[in-house]
């Protein structure tokens, strides 16, 4: 198992069986998915502060985002699932609104 958000794995070789903080295989998988919808927010956002404005909504949804894969901060795969799918929902508001980002 390879951990993107680990700083303290064993060795710094990555875990093999389980992470080292108890975190398993999937909650890595899906902190890894956060990130990447994170990532997806953060240009549909960047896009509409070019155009003229955007909600603190968005940004106060990266922080919570960003806190949930830290290691051993946020192993609550139903949270993390729920973060991901207000994500998705927070980058259309922005993607129908502004358009599709440039570039």
């Amino acid at each position: 198992m390879f951990c993107y958000q680990c700083q303290e794995t064993a060795k710094n070789s990555g875990c093999t069986l389980k992470g080292v903080c108890g975190k398993t295989e999937n909650t890595a998988d899906l902190q890894d998915l956060l990130l990447y919808v994170a990532r997806g927010l953060a240009i549909y956002g960047e896009q509409a502060l070019a155009k003229g404005g955007l909600d603190e909504k968005y940004g106060r949804y990266l922080y919570r985002a960003l806190f949930a894969t830290l290691t051993n901060v946020n192993f609550d795969e139903e949270r993390i699932i729920a973060l991901i799918r207000q994500g998705l929902t927070l980058r259309d508001e922005l993607k129908h609104s502004h358009g599709a980002p440039s570039g």
